[in-house]
């Protein structure tokens, strides 16, 4: 009967361990299995964050447009040139003519920017990157006239060369006003206005938290008016 007991106690026992056990296992399973889904959360967190940062810059192009508007002096671009002009001087007293050729040389600077008031031109996120829409640049300011220098190439007995001399200096800033207008349409201005202004909106850009990347930055002018 003892015998008959103890075998049972037994039995139970090892029952009793069994489910134990069994219990701790499935407990074991459940734990690591809630632990790799925590781990895979954190990867696909970690992930989206990652490519949110390849675009997170788009968050940004409408205070890019307002910082830009506020650089806008900052942002023009510089020219300086070598200019001159030169006039022929004739005069004819009792029929005796007299010719006289005298010429001018100054330094103009030239700054040439563009229109960068928030109602004046637009940013697009693109496929391809980012794209300013945007007039094409123009003259900014009046160009500064300096080192102003003449020549009297030729003199003429009759002719008043010291008055042309003055009539040119005079009309140095006219003609380097001219000179700048046709010089904004020129390859090489637009070129220097782009650089600037795409150095420029990529560096504000790419200092913005959360920012990891920024595409190529394209000008795409607009039709003319």
């Amino acid at each position: 009967m003892k015998r008959i007991a103890w075998i049972s106690c037994a039995a139970l026992a090892v029952c009793l361990l069994t489910a134990g056990a069994a219990s701790w296992w499935a407990q074991h399973r459940v734990d690591s299995a809630l632990a790799q889904t925590a781990q895979l959360q954190r990867q696909v967190t970690e992930l989206n964050n990652a490519l949110l940062g390849y675009t997170r810059y788009t968050s940004y192009l409408t205070a890019g447009k307002q910082t830009l508007a506020e650089q806008m002096k900052l942002l023009a671009a510089t020219v300086v040139r070598e200019e001159g002009a030169t006039q022929i001087i004739e005069k004819s007293v009792l029929g005796i003519a007299s010719t006289g050729v005298v010429a001018i040389t100054y330094t103009a600077e030239y700054a040439f920017g563009f229109d960068l008031r928030p109602e004046s031109y637009e940013l697009h996120a693109t496929n391809g990157g980012i794209e300013v829409h945007i007039h094409r640049p123009t003259l900014v300011a009046a160009p500064a006239v300096t080192n102003l220098q003449h020549r009297i190439l030729s003199g003429g007995l009759l002719t008043d060369n010291k008055g042309a001399v003055i009539k040119l200096s005079q009309e140095a800033a006219k003609r380097a006003r001219q000179q700048g207008e046709a010089m904004a349409s020129d390859p090489a201005v637009l070129a220097l206005c782009e650089k600037s202004l795409t150095e420029f909106l990529y560096g504000f850009l790419t200092k913005q938290p959360g920012v990891k990347q920024v595409p190529r930055i394209r000008v795409v002018y607009k039709p003319s008016a």
